[in-house]
């Protein structure tokens, strides 16, 4: 149970394969997953209650936020009195989808983060399904403990980090469903996320074979400094759990202060430039 003044949380890092387009099984994997593994927050992968790979069966699995299975999940935080992020395709009341992130507090808050770049390229066609967010965020308060949640490829554009901490988030998740190409590369943006912000980063990756592609699990916790403090097995299921000690964090700013050191001036130019650049296409 998470208390509302807290130095520190075990993070259960759920790095499972889902049954594709099978909701229910799903759902029972996470409550299997809450009953037997002692942590404050549980973690799942990108859209983990459906499988990554449905194509055109996301229209018809897509849930509303007041629907039967998001539900079972509040009722399963608010039992336990533990966190769950998860991934979910979310359909909107606009009848448009997003490829979306579910935090439910111990409470049965919750919380939605929606995917704000979606990989339309090579292989993967999001852009195809979902619409891609353009609103406000903010961070998600667990207890007293301000988290930054984002998916899969938002993890490649700093801006959305960068925003996050100035907002005091110590702690990030980016949920993912990368293929086995792309690890490494998911690996390095975790450790310079969690260093250029001086905050913990933990990424969860999907794992198995599925329509072909090889989701490579490999998923990780990194420090403030960048050190990686586990990898989670390549290819198979595997769950660790992580205690974070939020205390190291003003130890980790006050000897790199970034926050001081920012150039605001810097965000004014960049706004600025995109500006003109749209201007000449």
């Amino acid at each position: 149970m998470v208390k509302l003044m807290k130095n520190t949380i075990r993070i259960a890092v759920a790095q499972m394969e889902p049954l594709n387009g099978d909701i229910d099984a799903n759902l029972s994997k996470v409550k299997e997953v809450v009953t037997s593994v002692n942590a404050e927050l549980y973690i799942f992968p990108e859209l983990f209650l459906t499988g990554y790979l449905i194509e055109d069966l996301v229209f018809k699995l897509a849930l509303d936020l007041d629907s039967k299975p998001i539900k079972e999940l509040q009722q399963v935080s608010n039992k336990h009195r533990v966190g769950i992020v998860l991934g979910f395709p979310e359909r909107s009341s606009m009848g448009y989808l997003y490829n979306s992130a579910l935090a439910i507090d111990y409470r049965g808050n919750i919380y939605i983060y929606r995917k704000r770049h979606l990989p339309t390229f090579s292989s993967f066609s999001e852009g195809r399904w979902f619409k891609s967010y353009r609103g406000s965020f903010n961070p998600w308060l667990f207890g007293t403990i301000k988290v930054g949640i984002t998916i899969c490829y938002d993890i490649f554009f700093p801006e959305i980090f960068r925003k996050y901490m100035l907002n005091g988030v110590e702690l990030f998740i980016n949920i993912s469903a990368a293929p086995d190409t792309s690890i490494q590369l998911f690996h390095i943006l975790s450790r310079a996320r969690a260093i250029e912000n001086s905050a913990y980063f933990v990424w969860v990756n999907t794992t198995g074979f599925i329509g072909g592609f090889g989701f490579g699990g490999a998923s990780i916790a990194v420090d403030p400094l960048g050190n990686i403090l586990y990898t989670l097995k390549y290819y198979e299921e595997d769950i660790r759990v992580v205690e974070i000690n939020f205390d190291n964090i003003k130890k980790y700013r006050i000897e790199r202060p970034l926050l001081r050191d920012v150039a605001f001036e810097d965000y004014y130019l960049l706004f600025k430039n995109a500006l003109r650049y749209e201007e000449r296409q």
